[in-house]
């Protein structure tokens, strides 16, 4: 049982294991809703009841499905220029923060790799061991969780 001063606002009885819901209202206090993200399909609701001499918080998780697809990430740029004025010197791609897993992988005309990360964090500076490539359009494949495959082209451009 839930009690607010004289006032019953919830009677349970939980089973065990069991998740128990608890819905109830009242005509004074305060209440506060905080929305905390977890992992994709997770989203909590921690809810605070507050009176003059008492508070009472109670948690619910609720799982939600949130369908996520490999087209959702945002290639910022289609080129990179790294030439260190920090305007577009890193191949940057949007959206892949949400995705516990990734890989990009980068490759030449040839079909070479020029460059290949895990859990790539927006690095690649169009260096290919310690020395910088030469000005073309290179092509890159993204691969993130179950979500599917991303591929495209970037171009490498020196200002002069």
């Amino acid at each position: 049982m839930i009690s607010l001063g004289s006032k019953s606002m919830a009677q349970t009885t939980p089973a065990t294991n069991l998740p128990s819901v608890i819905n109830a209202a009242s005509a004074y206090g305060k209440i506060n809703n905080e929305f905390y993200d977890f992992a994709v399909g997770e989203m909590v609701l921690v809810q605070t009841f507050q009176t003059n001499s008492l508070s009472l918080t109670q948690g619910f998780l609720q799982p939600i499905i949130i369908s996520q697809n490999a087209a959702d990430l945002v290639i910022a740029n289609n080129f990179i220029t790294p030439n260190g004025d920090g305007k577009n010197d890193f191949f940057v791609v949007k959206g892949l923060e949400k995705y516990l897993s990734n890989k990009v992988t980068i490759f030449d005309r040839a079909g070479r790799v020029v460059y290949s990360a895990s859990n790539y964090q927006n690095n690649w500076d169009g260096y290919y061991n310690g020395r910088p490539l030469a000005e073309d359009t290179y092509y890159f494949v993204i691969d993130v969780d179950s979500a599917g495959t991303v591929k495209g082209f970037i171009s490498v451009l020196y200002k002069k």
